[in-house]
C-alpha cells in the first residue's frame, strides 16, 4: 500500500528546512525532497544578520539546520523531482529515484542564478566565467576582474575577493548600489584601493582567446563603451526563480515568482510555497525561513479542514 504524506517539502534550503520544523512539531508525516541540501545557502561563505550568530558560514548554517530537522524524525531524500501531477485529491511526485504520494505540497525550490546572456557567456563559463566566486576565488588571485551586480550578493563577492584579485571592477547597471548600507560602507572602507565601480553600465560581451581577457561593457544613458582587460567575470545579478514544475499543476506566477498570499497559499488547493521561489521584498535567509514557518502552519490548517 503506498504512504500517503500530509505534505511533501520540495527544496532544503532555509525555507524548506523551517517548514520541515514546524511541520514536524504539528505531527504532519512529511518528508523533504531535494536536489541538494541547503540549496545557495551552503555557497555564501559569510552571514552576519542572522539572529544569535554574529557570523557564520552559510554551509554550517545549512547543517545546524538539517541536524535539527532529521533529529525530529524527517526524512530528507537527495534526489531530483521531474514530475508532480494531481490524481483526485492527491499529489503524485515522481523523482529520478522513487515515487511520492501527498495530500500537500510546500515548493521551496529556490532560484538558480540569472545570466547575463551576452556573447561570450557560455563560452567562457568556467574558463574565467564564474558564478560561483567562493568556489573559484582561487583562480583569480593576482589578476584584474569584473563582479557584475550591485546588491548584496555582489558586494560579498567583492569583499571575499579582495584576499584574492589584484583588481575588482564592479559593474552595476543601476545608477545606485542595493546592497545593504553595512555592506557597502565595509566595501568602501576595505577595497577602496582595489576596487572601482562603474554604475549605471551593462556588459555587452565577454572575449577573449581560450579564457577570458576583457568585457566590452556600455554606459545605459550616454551610450558609450569601454572594453576593460581582465581575467575573469563573476556574475551576480540575482536569482530566476525555478517553478517550472510548480506551473506544470496550474499554480499562478507572476515573472516567474509562484504567487502567494499571506499564508504562502497558491491558487491551487493543497499547493503551498515559501522561499526564494516566491516574489518578496526582504530577499533575505531569516525572511525564507519564516515563510517556511507560515506554510507549514498553512498545511496543517487545511488538513485540519
Amino acid at each position: 500500500m503506498v504512504k500517503v504524506h500530509d505534505t511533501i517539502i520540495i527544496g532544503a534550503g532555509p525555507a524548506g528546512l523551517t517548514a520541515a520544523i514546524y511541520a514536524a512539531r504539528a505531527k504532519l508525516k512529511t518528508i523533504v525532497i531535494a536536489k541538494q541540501i541547503g540549496g545557495y545557502l551552503i555557497n555564501t561563505p559569510s552571514i552576519e544578520n542572522y539572529p544569535g550568530f554574529n557570523e557564520i558560514s552559510g554551509k554550517e548554517l545549512s547543517l545546524k539546520m538539517e541536524k535539527q530537522v532529521k533529529e525530529l524524525g524527517i526524512e530528507i531524500n537527495e534526489e531530483e523531482v521531474e514530475k508532480a501531477k494531481k490524481i483526485d485529491k492527491v499529489f503524485k511526485i515522481k523523482t529520478d529515484k522513487d515515487e511520492y504520494v501527498s495530500q500537500t505540497i510546500i515548493f521551496c525550490q529556490g532560484g538558480k542564478r540569472k545570466k547575463l546572456n551576452v556573447p561570450g557567456e557560455d563560452e567562457f563559463f568556467g574558463k574565467g566565467v564564474t558564478s560561483c566566486f567562493e568556489c573559484d576565488a582561487p583562480f583569480f588571485k593576482g589578476k584584474d576582474i569584473a563582479i557584475i551586480g550591485g546588491g548584496n550578493s555582489a558586494v560579498l563577492a567583492a569583499l571575499y575577493m579582495l584576499a584574492y584579485a589584484n583588481k575588482i571592477y564592479m559593474v552595476d547597471i543601476e545608477e545606485k548600489p542595493r546592497a545593504e548600507k553595512i555592506r557597502l560602507e565595509k566595501l568602501q572602507m576595505k577595497g577602496q584601493q582595489k576596487i572601482e565601480i562603474i554604475s549605471a553600465s551593462k556588459v555587452n560581451e565577454i572575449k577573449g582567446q581560450g579564457t577570458v581577457e576583457s568585457i566590452e561593457i556600455e554606459n545605459v544613458n550616454s551610450r558609450e563603451k569601454r572594453e576593460i582587460k581582465i581575467g575573469g567575470v563573476m556574475i551576480e545579478i540575482g536569482i530566476e526563480p525555478l517553478s517550472d514544475l510548480a506551473k506544470e499543476l496550474g499554480v499562478s506566477t507572476d515573472n516567474g515568482f509562484i504567487q502567494v498570499d499571506r499564508d504562502m497559499v497558491t491558487n491551487i488547493p493543497g499547493i503551498f510555497a515559501a522561499g526564494d521561489v516566491t516574489d518578496r521584498e526582504l530577499k533575505q535567509i531569516i525572511t525564507a525561513a519564516s515563510q517556511g514557518a507560515v506554510a507549514a502552519r498553512a498545511v496543517y490548517d487545511y488538513i485540519q479542514g
